[in-house]
C-alpha cells in the first residue's frame, strides 16, 4: 500500500532538535540554540504540511493503521514535538505567549485523538500479544503526556490559575503511571522470551527519555508552585524529580552496553534509520533535566554531566542528520 503521508513516528527528528536547542540554550550555547530552533520549526511545519496533504489522499489508510498500537503509539511524537517546541519558545524568547499556546494547543488536540485510540487498541489485544510487540517507542506516550503537563505547569504561572497547576499535577502523575506499565510490560518480555541483539533498537533510549522529560517536568511543576505560593504536594513535586532524574542517570550505562553488545552482533546496525532520532532525544533531553535540576538544587555537578550529555548528543544528531541527508540526496538521484 503506498504512503501518502509521512511515518507516524517521522515528528521524532523534531523532537530531537528541538530539546538540543532547550539543552544547547541551558549551555550558554545561544546562537547554536537558535540553528536548532529554526531548524526544529521548519521541519515541523513542513512535516505538517506533509500531513494534511496525506491525509486527504489516505484516509481510509489512515483508519486502518489506526487499528495498531504501534502505529498510534508512535504518533506520539507529534504531541511530544509540539510541546517540545512550545517550551523552547518559551525558554529561548520568553514567548510570545500566542506561539506557546497555538503549538500546546495542538499538541493537546492531538492528545486527545491520539489517547482513546492507544487505549482502544491496547485493550484489543490480549497481554502476551502486547508483550510480543512492545518497544521502546511505546513509551512515547509517557513522553508526550509529560511534555503537555510542562507546558500547562507554564501556564498556570502565567495566568496565574491553580486549577491548571493541579492539571498539570495530573497530567505528571499519569505520565509516570504510563511508562511504569509499559516498563513493566518490556521487562516482562524480557524475563520470558529470549534476549537477542533485535531487542536492542535505538528507541530503546525512550526508556530513559520518559524518565528525562518527567524530571524536567517536576522542576517546571515546583516552579510553579513557588510562583503561585503553594506548598502543598511540594515536597512529593521534589521526591518524584529527584527520583527521575536519578533513575534517569541510571539508565545510561546499561543502554550503552546493551547498544555496543547489539552493534557488535547485527551487521549495518550502525547505518541510517529514522528510529535513531529517539535515541537523540532523550540525551539532549537529559541534558535540559540535568540543567534545570542543577539550577533548582543546586548542584554544580549536575552542570558538567548536562554539558557533557548535550555534545554528546550533538554529535549523535550531526550523525543521523547527515545520514538522512545522504538518503535523501540518493532517493532524489534514483529518481531522476
Amino acid at each position: 500500500m503506498t504512503r501518502h503521508g509521512p511515518a507516524p513516528d517521522a515528528f521524532a527528528g523534531v523532537m530531537a532538535t528541538g530539546i538540543l536547542a532547550v539543552a544547547a540554550n541551558s549551555c550558554a550555547a545561544r546562537p547554536l540554540a537558535l540553528v536548532l530552533f529554526g531548524i526544529a520549526a521548519a521541519a515541523f511545519v513542513g512535516l505538517l504540511g506533509w500531513v494534511v496533504v496525506g491525509a486527504g489522499g489516505g484516509v481510509r489508510r489512515m483508519r486502518q493503521e489506526s487499528l495498531a498500537p504501534d502505529v498510534v503509539l508512535r504518533a506520539f511524537t507529534f504531541v511530544a514535538a509540539a510541546t517540545v517546541l512550545a517550551t523552547a519558545v518559551q525558554e529561548l524568547f520568553g514567548g510570545p505567549s500566542w506561539a506557546v499556546d497555538l503549538l500546546g494547543g495542538a499538541g493537546f488536540a492531538a492528545w486527545l485523538v491520539l489517547l482513546p485510540l492507544a487505549v482502544r487498541d491496547v485493550r484489543a489485544r490480549r497481554p502476551r500479544e502486547l508483550r510480543d510487540q512492545v518497544h521502546g517507542a511505546w513509551l512515547l506516550v509517557s513522553v508526550a503526556t509529560a511534555g503537555l503537563a510542562t507546558v500547562v505547569a507554564d501556564l498556570s504561572v502565567r495566568l496565574h490559575a491553580a486549577v491548571l497547576l493541579a492539571a498539570a499535577a495530573a497530567l505528571w502523575l499519569l505520565a509516570i503511571l504510563l511508562y511504569l506499565l509499559l516498563v513493566a510490560l518490556v521487562g516482562w518480555r524480557l524475563t520470558s522470551t529470549p534476549f537477542v541483539p533485535a531487542e536492542v533498537t535505538p528507541d530503546s533510549w525512550v526508556l530513559m527519555g520518559a524518565l528525562a522529560i518527567s524530571a524536567l517536568t517536576g522542576d517546571h511543576v515546583q516552579q510553579a508552585l513557588a510562583a503561585l505560593r503553594i506548598t502543598t504536594g511540594a515536597e512529593v513535586a521534589h521526591g518524584l524529580t529527584v527520583v527521575g532524574q536519578v533513575a534517569a542517570l541510571a539508565w545510561i550505562v546499561p543502554l550503552l552496553v546493551a547498544q555496543v553488545w547489539t552493534a557488535g552482533k547485527l551487521p549495518g546496525f550502525l547505518t541510517y534509520d529514522r528510529t535513531w532520532w529517539a535515541a537523540v532525544f532523550p540525551l539532549g533531553m537529559l541534558s535540559a533535566a540535568s540543567s534545570a535540576t542543577a539550577r533548582s538544587w543546586p548542584l554544580a555537578a549536575l552542570t558538567t554531566v548536562a554539558l557533557v550529555l548535550f555534545w554528546d548528543a550533538f554529535a549523535i544528531w550531526v550523525a543521523v542528520a547527515t545520514g538522512l541527508l545522504h538518503r535523501g540526496a540518493r532517493l532524489l538521484r534514483r529518481s531522476a
